[in-house]
């Protein structure tokens, strides 16, 4: 069944302008450094703040996981009433809902306060926000959308970057991202996960696409820029490094090289279970053809794939009960090797992340169905993986 709308003006120019992003070539934008050279004024700021001040923000955890629209957005509503200077957003789609226009309006709000508020909205999105379309609104909105964009204290830019990450950065302390976008799905249908991360060193990470390699880290970013993609061989590293147990949860998996390895690590005897939507939308038949490819492949014995009922849009993984994937990367070629992403690797059996990762891969593994048998492949549904559908 078709969305509704698909067929309205406003729908076809935001098809268009999505598809020619996506098709254009990646290259530098400056966005990177505008908001890199606002990062270097709030640092000065935070320089200025107390001993006490700093103090405090120390003894914080540094991560923390949100489950679910309910949490992550009650968070993201927390964190933008409380910004003090600085507001920056990076983000993949942005709808003209009542989500999006919540948002708007709480920028709206600390515009009013005197904060600064810098918004990237990356073109490529728009090929999925129809007749709900972000860009819009700055010539036909109502109401919030006015003052969003006519405020001095608002800075939007778009970017045809092809970059997927969906992040918020408040007041150069405090980062949060995930697979959320900024629309009612995220926030009141879809099963996603968003992280927080608190400490200047990410902030300034990923504003300079500068991701530290250090493996002692228990908390690490893992970025794909413009310069450099990590996230492959970050995900190829912790899967073969796997010593008993691999757990994915994902919206979307079809990238071949990725399918290959898990069905050999079957073979290795590490337990392989997949968690996967009963249906997602786009890149359904691509998801099927991989996961028949996984179970003839792949090692029975060790190989499970589940059907999660609803739409799974979470990008996660969980090696050894003990490493914790999250981000805003999906296991299909185009996001690990063509587009922007940020994921972080937690590590530590204790840490407060891993916890909550292992509890809700539990939860979600009692609520999903084992797949009995490879699916049947028709070939209409090879044509439409073959086309990322």
């Amino acid at each position: 069944m078709l969305p509704p709308g698909i067929f309205s003006r406003r729908s076809r120019r935001s098809m268009i302008r999505g598809a020619r992003a996506y098709l254009r070539r990646r290259g530098s934008h400056p966005r990177w450094f505008q908001s890199l050279r606002m990062f270097y004024r709030l640092r000065m700021l935070l320089l200025l703040r107390t001993q006490r001040r700093i103090s405090s923000l120390v003894r914080r955890r540094e991560a923390e996981l949100y489950v679910d629209g309910e949490e992550a957005f009650k968070r993201i509503d927390e964190v933008l009433r409380g910004a003090r200077h600085t507001i920056i957003i990076h983000m993949f789609i942005w709808l003209d809902d009542p989500t999006g226009r919540s948002v708007a309006k709480r920028l709206v709000e600390a515009a009013d306060r005197g904060v600064n508020v810098h918004v990237t909205k990356d073109a490529s999105g728009d090929l999925f926000e129809l007749d709900h379309d972000f860009l819009t609104t700055r010539t036909d909105g109502e109401g919030v959308w006015k003052r969003f964009w006519h405020h001095p204290n608002i800075i939007v830019e778009t970017a045809e970057e092809r970059n997927h990450a969906k992040v918020y950065i408040i007041d150069g302390e405090t980062m949060l991202f995930g697979g959320m976008n900024i629309a009612d799905n995220y926030r009141y249908e879809w099963h996603d996960f968003l992280i927080e991360l608190r400490g200047a060193r990410f902030v300034h990470e990923y504003l300079s696409s500068s991701s530290r390699t250090y493996t002692h880290d228990p908390v690490r970013l893992v970025l794909n820029t413009l310069h450099h993609n990590a996230v492959r061989d970050a995900i190829t590293e912790l899967l073969s490094e796997a010593e008993r147990e691999i757990i994915l949860e994902q919206a979307y998996l079809s990238d071949p090289a990725i399918v290959d390895l898990l069905a050999k690590r079957s073979h290795d005897g590490i337990h392989v279970r997949i968690i996967l939507p009963l249906r997602s939308g786009m890149h359904h038949s691509a998801n099927i053809v991989a996961t028949a490819t996984l179970m003839d492949k792949g090692n029975d014995t060790y190989l499970e794939i589940f059907r999660y009922p609803g739409m799974l849009h979470g990008k996660l993984m969980l090696i050894d009960r003990r490493k914790a994937f999250i981000g805003s990367a999906n296991m299909m070629t185009s996001s690990l090797d063509a587009m922007g992403e940020i994921n972080v690797l937690i590590t530590g059996r204790n840490h407060d992340v891993v916890r909550r990762v292992r509890e809700t891969v539990r939860s979600d593994l009692i609520r999903s169905v084992p797949l009995q048998g490879p699916p049947k492949l028709k070939w209409v549904t090879r044509v439409l993986a073959y086309l990322g559908l």
